[in-house]
């Protein structure tokens, strides 16, 4: 199952650039995904409907859902989706394995005992995230989680309108890295006191399409 999902050659060969990245531990991968499993996530990338709820406060704005309908919060939960496809339902079981655990384990540098949180995200026209850290959160008890990846299923995204970026503190001009190609690229971080990121508005007529996803 392992050779049909992620293209784990190619990420972990980048677990050193990951690991020693400055000022925080972050990196930034193309051909993430298997390319035939990734052309059929992006062809049924769930459409918005009653299942996404938009996310809005002076910070940031977007659209989420979760995988499980029922879901009401960040909490993984283990369950079939029959709404969704079954590539989406093979991807979405694998982030749970031992296997997929181990792998991520091995990239960052960090023993991880889970996968924690899942959602789907689609940023508009006119959606941003300013920048800011999770670290506080995400060192809370049961809900606490170690990383923090997003993939991303923009086909022809145009340039200028980036992914998650990391930046050395909370505002734009000290972005780090900004990737621009979000075509089955991933952007993940770990989680610090200044793992400080965010994205910039959409300026154009187009949907960035992205999954999140944490591991404790």
């Amino acid at each position: 199952m392992n050779d049909n999902i992620f293209n784990w050659e190619t990420i972990l060969n980048q677990s050193s650039k990951f690991q020693n990245a400055k000022p925080f531990p972050y990196g930034y991968i193309k051909n993430v995904l298997n390319e035939e499993l990734y052309e059929k996530l992006v062809k049924t990338f769930p459409k918005e409907d009653e299942k996404w709820h938009r996310v809005k406060d002076w910070s940031r704005t977007a659209s989420k859902r979760y995988f499980c309908d029922e879901q009401k919060n960040a909490h993984a939960i283990k369950e079939k989706n029959d709404s969704l496809s079954k590539e989406w339902n093979l991807f979405y079981e694998y982030l749970f394995s031992d296997d997929c655990i181990k792998k991520i384990s091995e990239y960052i540098g960090i023993k991880l005992s889970g996968f924690k949180h899942f959602a789907f995200i689609n940023n508009h026209k006119g959606d941003f995230n300013m920048p800011h850290y999770h670290f506080e959160d995400s060192q809370k008890g049961e809900n606490s989680y170690k990383v923090t990846f997003l993939i991303y299923f923009s086909k022809g995204w145009s340039k200028g309108n980036g992914g998650t970026y990391v930046s050395e503190n909370d505002d734009e001009d000290s972005i780090i890295f900004e990737p621009q190609d979000l075509d089955n690229s991933m952007m993940g971080f770990l989680e610090t006191p200044i793992s400080w990121h965010g994205s910039r508005v959409i300026t154009k007529e187009q949907i960035r399409h992205s999954i999140q996803m944490t591991f404790f």
